[in-house]
């Protein structure tokens, strides 16, 4: 309304600010943990401090790819937890004497999920009064946990079974036999030296809990990587990972590009089954999927690639937080792991325990899929603040000139380029609205790049002349 009475009138038209984009190297992952928030509101963890407090400690174990994936660089992690009555935890039973009678305690891991079928615990008595309990970890002769100078009377402060279930980061006790309060329980065991004795009946959950944990993900826009903690063999991990790839793709189609990861099954001897390994890469084959070998470096190869910027290439990047290798690739079989579209990890002259060659299933460049991603995000992030303007041409321009500024940083951070005969400009960028699409509210954003490529192979000629 203008003015009746003589005046002025001042109005404020604030221009469009874009938003900043979120930061790359996300993980989204599902698995097992202690404590459950299946039914809570996901959230982005930035630490593996963080991390443990939340979802507690026995979940460093059962989602040991979050610990790895932190030790070599991971920004942040958001996990969908399977919830746990869709799990099965292992345990195992001591004989112990009640009041001088038989009885049982029961150790369970803190988490369901096979995991913790790599455990095994030895309670010692060492006097009539005096209780040890000792944790292992599979692969290793020596305790991961240990637990010394607890009370085998029920009515004192360190009484094992309450202590345990306050201390230990891997199990819990219960005592399984009814006792009176002042009871004494002992370990039957007294021997320092006894075997200690295994957790079994840990299993995971089938995969269309994955399935459904993934579908949570959904909804947390930040997340570019997603992977699934497990340890099945061929038939459910290569349904847990082509579900991981039904994912990445339906997320393309709304502009949340994310990458998923997965990993050859584990075997005894920790070599892994070149057989196995690469009928599953051809039966996972993505420009969105990264398979990795061998086994337990998925969350190393994943740190690594979210320490990086997001154009760089993971081939010949060292593995932070990495100290030895489970199984040595000869050439041969590294030649058949990237030529089947493998993510090889092996050791690497001046570089230790590197990435071999950074490729998706379908031997692409892992960071030309994260270019274009990026892309996707900038045009997505931007073009979404126009929506309910009017569909004028200088709307159109200004939404023209954001998106070429965002892919102007782009080149100049060199994740993209201009062709190299510098005849074609590293990206175009083309914002329409025809007469049909104009009645139609619509207006069309065509834009094209080109991400830089990493450097696989370098041909050198030498010719030696004779004088």
């Amino acid at each position: 309304m203008s003015l009746i009475i003589p005046g002025v009138e001042i109005r404020v038209i604030r221009e469009l600010v874009p938003r900043p984009l979120g930061a790359t190297g996300v993980l989204g992952i599902v698995g097992p943990t202690e404590i459950d928030r299946a039914n809570k509101p996901l959230q982005a963890l930035g630490s593996l401090q963080e991390f443990r407090e939340t979802y507690g400690s026995a979940s460093i174990m059962a989602l040991p790819e979050v610990r790895q994936a932190f030790a070599a660089g991971l920004n942040q992690v958001v996990v969908a937890n399977i919830p746990p009555d869709q799990l099965e935890t292992a345990w195992v039973e001591e004989n112990v004497q009640v009041n001088g009678a038989p009885g049982k305690i029961e150790f369970r891991a803190r988490a369901g999920g096979a995991w913790g079928n790599d455990l095994s615990v030895r309670v010692v008595s060492r006097s009539a009064t005096v209780v040890e309990v000792q944790v292992f970890v599979k692969g290793s002769d020596q305790p991961a946990e240990v637990i010394r100078n607890l009370s085998s009377a029920k009515d004192q402060d360190r009484y094992f079974v309450n202590v345990v279930n306050a201390e230990s980061g891997f199990v819990r006790a219960t005592l399984k036999t009814v006792a009176a309060p002042d009871a004494q329980v002992v370990p039957d065991n007294a021997n320092p030296a006894a075997p200690p004795k295994p957790l079994t009946g840990g299993q995971d959950a089938l995969p269309a809990a994955y399935a459904t944990a993934l579908a949570r993900l959904e909804t947390f826009t930040d997340v570019d990587m997603v992977a699934a903690s497990h340890r099945y063999g061929e038939t459910n991990a290569t349904q847990i990972y082509a579900d991981i790839i039904s994912h990445c793709e339906r997320m393309s189609k709304i502009a949340r590009n994310r990458m998923g990861f997965g990993q050859t099954i584990p075997t005894v001897d920790g070599a892994p089954n070149m057989e196995v390994t690469l009928r599953m890469a051809s039966r996972l084959v993505s420009e969105r999927f990264v398979f990795v070998a061998p086994y337990n470096y998925m969350g190393s190869v994943i740190g690594m690639i979210a320490g990086q910027r997001y154009f760089e290439s993971p081939t010949f990047k060292t593995l932070g937080g990495v100290s030895s290798l489970s199984f040595d690739f000869t050439d041969p079989q590294l030649e058949s792991l990237i030529k089947g579209g493998v993510c090889a990890v092996d050791e690497v002259p001046r570089k230790g325990i590197a990435c071999i060659k950074g490729v998706t299933t379908d031997t692409g460049q892992i960071n030309v899929t994260r270019v274009a991603d990026r892309a996707v995000r900038h045009v997505q992030n931007i073009a979404q603040d126009y929506i309910g303007l009017l569909n004028t041409e200088a709307h159109r321009l200004a939404l023209k000139q954001r998106i070429t500024e965002a892919f102007t940083r782009m080149e100049k951070e060199g994740a993209i380029v201009p062709s190299t005969d510098g005849q074609s400009p590293a990206f175009a960028v083309s914002v329409e609205s025809t007469p049909d699409d104009f009645a139609a509210g619509v207006v069309r954003i065509d834009t094209a790049v080109r991400p830089v490529r990493a450097i696989d192979y370098i041909y050198a000629t030498i010719k030696v002349q004779a004088f």
